[in-house]
């Protein structure tokens, strides 16, 4: 991380301190800046000013509760003038910026107020703002809906069914609906077979199980866009036919206590109908 700077900067000039050795003058500057003056965290610092030639210069990043940073910047040139860009990793807060002259034994000082603020969020790339009205059908190829016993709700043995079937050939593509990130990729052996979960760009999260196996090309924590193949239809894991369970789920996929599945038949027929 680097310095991030706050808008408004007051030059404050400390009194020039008591030279320690008899007779040295004190050092001498003026105009101290650091620019930009606002820039995000991740941004570089430019320090400037004039200063007695050869003087020791260095700047110090001081805030409460905080270990001080500091920035050597060396001497003085024989012109006098001071042009440094500087980084460092800074945590978020709100820092004095302390310039350092010293000329043997004697210093002066000159501090300004600095803001150091958090980054901003990556915005998504673009293929994942797809609109969540327009979404594509998970099966793609020939399919049906099957039977009572395909719907959710239905009982299960131990618990209800808490998805929609789709039973389709194996090594039928499947599709996410919509972009998004992978959430987990895994295997379970008596329930789900080879599955993956997407968290989409909606909010939702979006379950496929009984995937073929070695069908999968995606991994966690890969994004991807509506119509992206994820993997192929199968037969894994506690099937008894090639079919997709697919699921739909609000607040997380088993995340927490709030997290629940919805019937996804209404909007399967729905993108069905959008396809054909």
């Amino acid at each position: 991380m680097i310095v991030v700077l706050a808008a408004a900067i007051a030059l404050l000039i400390a009194p020039a301190a008591h030279a320690q050795s008899g007779g040295t003058a004190a050092p001498t500057a003026r105009g101290f800046t650091a620019t930009p003056h606002v820039v995000t965290e991740g941004a570089a610092v430019t320090f400037a000013f004039n200063a007695t030639p050869k003087a020791l210069t260095r700047v110090d990043l001081i805030a409460p509760g905080k270990p001080a940073v500091r920035a050597k910047l060396g001497r003085v040139s024989g012109s006098g003038a001071v042009k440094a860009t500087w980084t460092a990793t800074l945590t978020p807060g709100r820092y004095t910026a302390r310039l350092v002259v010293t000329v043997r034994n004697s210093k002066q000082y000159f501090r300004q107020t600095l803001t150091v603020a958090p980054k901003a969020p990556p915005t998504p790339p673009a293929a994942l703002t797809t609109s969540v009205g327009s979404k594509i059908f998970p099966v793609q190829g020939p399919y049906t809906f099957g039977g009572e016993q395909s719907k959710f709700g239905v009982g299960r043995v131990g618990h209800t069914h808490q998805g929609q079937d789709l039973a389709a050939a194996e090594g039928t593509p499947v599709a996410t609906p919509v972009a998004g990130t992978v959430q987990h990729v895994a295997y379970q052996a008596s329930g789900a077979g080879y599955y993956v979960v997407i968290a989409g760009v909606d909010g939702r999260h979006y379950v496929f199980m009984h995937l073929q196996e070695n069908s999968t090309v995606v991994a966690k924590d890969q994004l991807v866009t509506a119509g992206q193949r994820i993997a192929n239809v199968g037969n894994t894991g506690g099937s008894s036919g090639p079919h997709l369970h697919f699921e739909i789920w609000v607040n997380g996929w088993r995340a927490s206590a709030a997290s629940a599945p919805v019937d996804p038949l209404p909007e399967l027929q729905a993108w069905a109908a959008s396809a054909g």
